[in-house]
């Protein structure tokens, strides 16, 4: 029998194995976390680990590849996703690898988003005059943050979101509010988990563009754990932004939608 010689994405690997198999995790972790909120539900089957949080928001009704596509079998993975998700829901599937050609399952390619790191350390940028960025702490937090973010980003269905049902405002799961002359104009989020900030939920209206408060905001996200490293899926608009506060492009993602079908 031929000697396995590991390649890092064995079912049994530990997170910290590389820094991207601990985002792949904790991406994972975070919708097992959502969908526990809800009510919903999670599964890990055949190299995809899946939430279904019932979410009007895309990006929370998830799909991760957990290994790269030559280590999984297309046809098993591809049913796996399809059979766990009702028809009405819509689905994001997250590789951190190139993927196979999903079109004929339904899915439509959203695109390959750079993926960068940005170490521990490191000082904040310029902050704006009389901008705060303050923790989320209250359910009315929470609702001023799921606003924000609907309207800013803008993400349709936000103000319905699981985020807006979290309790625990100082567990994996951290968000910020950014205000600007005490209004409320600024969103960004961090999972924090197995030694890493996963930054994303990133917004700013309009009226507050080219000010600093995109950068600030993420900031404050960027060193929830201030001790840990942090990642983020950019834009390529969003990419100068993170790379003045010390982020560096790896590699791109690749993202896929199913929107709901008839």
């Amino acid at each position: 029998m031929a000697e396995h010689l590991t390649h890092g994405w064995e079912p049994d690997t530990p997170a910290d194995d590389s820094l991207v198999r601990t985002f792949l995790e904790g991406t994972a972790a975070r919708g097992e976390y959502f969908a526990a909120l809800v009510g919903g539900r999670a599964a890990r089957v055949n190299g995809v680990a899946l939430a279904d949080v019932n979410s009007p928001v895309w990006f929370e009704n998830t799909a991760v590849l957990m290994a790269p596509c030559e280590l999984l079998d297309r046809d098993a993975t591809i049913a796996t996703i399809l059979d766990f998700y009702p028809r009405e829901r819509h689905i994001v599937l997250f590789s951190a690898f190139a993927t196979w050609d999903l079109s004929d399952a339904g899915f439509e390619l959203m695109g390959h988003p750079p993926f960068m790191v940005r170490p521990a350390g490191g000082g904040p940028p310029p902050w704006p005059t009389a901008f705060e960025a303050r923790p989320v702490e209250t359910a009315e937090d929470a609702a001023t943050f799921t606003r924000i973010l609907e309207d800013a980003y803008p993400m349709p269905g936000a103000r319905a979101a699981a985020m807006a049902q979290l309790s625990e405002y100082d567990g994996p799961m951290r968000l910020y509010n950014g205000y600007l002359d005490g209004e409320a104009v600024a969103t960004a989020g961090a999972w924090v988990g197995d030694g890493l900030n996963d930054v994303g939920w990133i917004s700013a209206m309009p009226s507050t563009r080219r000010k600093g408060v995109g950068a600030a905001i993420t900031y404050a996200s960027t060193v929830a754990e201030p001790e840990m490293p942090a990642v983020l899926i950019s834009s390529d608009l969003g990419n100068r932004v993170y790379e003045a506060l010390g982020y560096l492009t790896l590699f791109r993602m690749t993202l896929w939608h199913r929107p709901p079908t008839a």
